[in-house]
This record gives C-alpha cells, structure tokens and sequence, in this order.
C-alpha cells in the first residue's frame, strides 16, 4: 500500500462516530496504529474513493460451537435445547465432536467476512471447551476471540484451572449454582469477565434472577435481559447488558425493551446468540433491535446508538485499541459507497444497509479478507 496512506470517500470517526467524507489515513506498519487522519485528498495515497471505513463490528455474545449442527430439532423449547448437560445441545456435542474445531473456526472466518472481528463467546464443557476453541483460533488468527467458560459440575480444583485458560465465565443461568457456588467463581475470577444470562425467560425474571446474581456473583456482563423493564435498567446502570433480539425473537422469550434501555443510559451491546439456530450475521440483530426501538417509541432514531453498541460503546467494555481515530489500530471494514451517498441519514442506512454493504476489511499488516 503505497505510503501507508489511503483515501477514502467517508469515514465514522472517533467514539461519536462522526461522519465526515472525503478524508485519508495515514498508519504506521511498525506499530500498526493510525497516524494521522487528513481532510481532504492525499496525491500519494491509494484511492479508496468509492468506500466509507467505519470500525469493526464485536458481537458481545455468541455460542460458537452451536454452529457445529445448524437448525437441529427446531420444534424443542429453549430449556430442552440448550438447558443442563441432558439438552439437545450436549447431545450433538458429543455426536459431531470432531467437527465442532472446524465450524467454530468457520463461524469466526464468515464473522470476519462481514467486519466483526471480535466475538465474545460462551463455551461449554469446562476446560475441554475452552481448548476446543482455542484450537480453531489457530485457524482463524486475526479474530479477538473472547473466551468465557463454565463448569458443568461444579469444582474448585477445576475452576482455578478454567481461569487460568479463559478470559472470564459464562454462567449459564442463576440455576446452575450454589450461592456458596456463585461466590466462589465471583472470587476466583475476580480480576476477569463475569458474563451471566439474566431474565432470558419470564420464569427467571419472576425467581428475581438479576437480584441474586447481583448478591452473590457480582457480573460484569448481562446476556440478554428480555424481561426486564425499566427499574431493573437503574441497578444495573454500570453493568453492560448485550441483547440478542433474533434470538429472544425464536426462542418466544419475549422481546427485549431497546428503546427503555437506550433511554436510561444502559451500556447497550449486541450479540447473535446461538449458533446453531441464529446465524453469525451481526447486522441482522442491528436492524432488527433499530426496527423494535421504533415499535417501542414511534418515529424515534436510536440508529447511532445502535451503532456504537456494536463498535465503539463494546471497545471500552472489552478494552479493545479500536477506532478510526489517531494512535488506534488501523482495522477498518470498507462499505460500498454508492448506495450510501444518496443516503439522507447515514447511520440508519448503514444499521439497516450493512450487511449488503461491506466489501472487505484493511488492517496495517496485511489486507484482511
């Protein structure tokens, strides 16, 4: 790439977002950082004219190994399909286990395809699970692959073990254990990621689920929240919450309150959920939690909101050097132009466009496809 310079037909810059067109970037191979963004046209640059960057997209929440058996037993309820180590899910575990390597990997390579390049992932099966996975980042190197695991039988010894190994847990549901249980996970991965569904389902909301896990596990990070409303949003005020509306959607779990959430300030991330009934395509889950905020508060616009869910809100809950902005890592996934120069709001055009609109990705080192 000649100079490290690229010129571009627009850009969402910085942690606003802010569009601006017609801009260049400039970026160090060395350090793989951004070094200077120009308004304007530089002569040496390569031209990028008919693109607009914007930063890689992070679902906050996906089962990878799911997408092992797509579409399997579609008729099952949610508790029989992905429930304790009885489910239909460790099933198929087992029945395709020299397959799961491969489709995780698969799963990662399609993400990547369509500008995600970080997906937050709850493994299964205790330690093996975690190396499982481990073992298809092999395959697909350049993903962030944030991975959360969970004992299926409860032990101290083995919780040390899946600490060392994983990047936090992921607990499944406030069934799974114990409160002496809870606080000792709590403890142990004190210094990591507590991810923990909460309220999936109405049964769960009316156990008060999120006030236990709030007693006794102390999470970091809330999966899916469907049920709950507006005072719970005001206890979990520092806790980001990722919400998976298709999945919530297929599931009957009900349908999470977006526009509740945006409003009360909720650090609001976006997730796909299982993979083997709801696919890796992001975007999907983007437009449709845009098109329920607009059910829920008629004629409103939570597009760039919706946007920084999935970019720049996820890169300060991750810790992830992100952004198209000077001194952060030069990654940026490159839309179509054509279609969003006629676009009268660019944000909502690219949450309901995306998808259709992304040719490929650029990195510093090498061009990321």
């Amino acid at each position: 790439m000649e100079n490290n310079r690229i010129n571009l037909g627009g850009a969402l810059l910085g942690e606003e977002l802010d569009y601006v067109e017609k801009i260049n970037i400039e970026f160090d191979e060395n350090t793989g950082r951004i070094t200077h963004i120009g308004k304007g046209y530089d002569y040496k640059g390569k031209d990028l004219r008919g693109y607009v960057a914007i930063p890689p997209l992070v679902n906050a929440h996906a089962h990878t190994a799911d997408f092992t058996f797509p579409e399997v037993e579609i008729t099952k309820s949610l508790k029989e399909l992905v429930g304790d180590p009885k489910s239909v899910k460790y099933e198929y575990f087992k029945k395709y286990r020299d397959k799961i390597v491969e489709r995780i990997a698969q799963f990662l390579k399609y993400s990547k395809s369509l500008g995600i390049f970080t997906i937050v992932d709850f493994r299964e099966e205790g330690i093996e699970g975690i190396k499982i996975a481990l073992e298809a980042d092999k395959i697909v190197a350049e993903v962030n692959h944030i991975l959360l695991g969970r004992l299926d039988v409860f032990s101290e010894e083995e919780l040390i073990k899946l600490h060392s190994i994983s990047h936090g847990y992921g607990l499944p549901s406030v069934n799974s254990n114990s409160k002496e249980e809870l606080a000792k996970i709590s403890t142990v991965f004190s210094d990591k990621i507590r991810g923990a569904h909460v309220s999936e389902t109405k049964r769960h909301y009316l156990r008060d689920d999120l006030e236990y896990l709030l007693s006794y596990y102390k999470p970091t990070l809330l999966i899916h929240g469907t049920n709950l409303n507006e005072p719970d949003f005001d206890l979990i005020s520092d806790i980001p919450l990722v919400v998976c509306p298709r999945s919530n959607l297929w599931f009957s779990a009900g349908i999470p309150r977006i526009a509740d959430a945006i409003e009360k300030d909720v650090k609001l991330l976006f997730g796909t959920d299982n993979g083997a009934w709801i696919d890796y395509n992001l975007w999907k889950d983007l437009e449709l939690a845009y098109l329920l905020s607009r059910v829920q508060r008629p004629l409103t616009d939570f597009s760039k909101e919706i946007l920084k869910g999935a970019t720049t809100t996820a890169y300060r809950i991750f810790n992830l050097n992100y952004g198209v902005e000077e001194g952060k890592t030069f990654l940026v996934v490159l839309l179509k132009k054509d279609e969003l120069s006629w676009a009268h709001n660019i944000y909502s055009a690219i949450v309901k466009r995306g998808s259709n609109l992304v040719s490929h990705s650029l990195g510093a080192i090498q061009n990321l496809k």
